[in-house]
């Protein structure tokens, strides 16, 4: 377990190394999820009228699929760095396990080649963005768009930061969003791990 949390601290600090860098990389992270809620909020704002949403306001309901969109882009390419070497706070967390998971599943693929990330990235990060309650409420979705939202993880994530953030919080569905996410991060983070040694021993 202690070479598990050494070895995590230590992809944190490569992609912290990043933003010290290269400060420029910081500030286009920070404004592509303002720009999206800026256009998003100004196309479909009037979207709230139909209902479902849980709120009056379209930007309410738009800020956690924002949030965690952003964290799945971003850690879809953490594995591109490993190729060069070996309620707000529920909102937070609810964004963090979905990009550990799809970063720690970057990072496995990135020891083998730059082309699969790109690849992965390519196929998944709309996909999973559209199959999810991000933009639309699920009473407006078509049916087998809300029952694969199911069993979309950044789904769950939006679910829950929403869940958190609302007046009357749901905490079944937090807990059990949340679990599903951290059980899905334990596993994604052991299998990147594992590859990671498989390739040491490898080379």
């Amino acid at each position: 377990m202690s070479t598990a949390i050494l070895r995590t601290w230590w992809m944190t600090q490569r992609q912290l190394m990043v933003f010290a860098r290269q400060p420029a990389y910081a500030v286009i992270t920070l404004i592509q999820p303002v720009s999206w809620l800026f256009l998003f909020g100004g196309l479909f704002g009037n979207v709230v009228e139909l209902g479902g949403f849980g709120t009056g306001s379209y930007l309410d309901y738009l800020v956690p699929g924002v949030v965690v969109t952003s964290a799945l882009a971003s850690n879809l390419w953490a594995g591109m760095g490993t190729l060069g070497g070996v309620g707000v706070a529920v909102l937070v967390a609810a964004s963090v396990l979905p990009g550990t998971v799809f970063g720690a599943l970057s990072n496995a693929l990135g020891m083998r080649e730059r082309e699969s990330i790109i690849g992965v990235d390519t196929f998944l990060l709309l996909p999973l963005t559209f199959l999810s309650g991000a933009f639309m409420a699920p009473d407006g979705m078509p049916g087998w768009i809300r029952h694969a939202a199911r069993f979309n993880p950044p789904d769950w994530a939006m679910v829950e930061g929403r869940s958190a953030l609302s007046a009357d919080p749901d905490r079944d569905a937090v807990l059990v969003r949340g679990g599903g996410l951290l059980a899905l991060a334990v596993a994604a983070v052991w299998l990147s791990i594992r590859t990671i040694r498989t390739y040491r021993r490898s080379v």
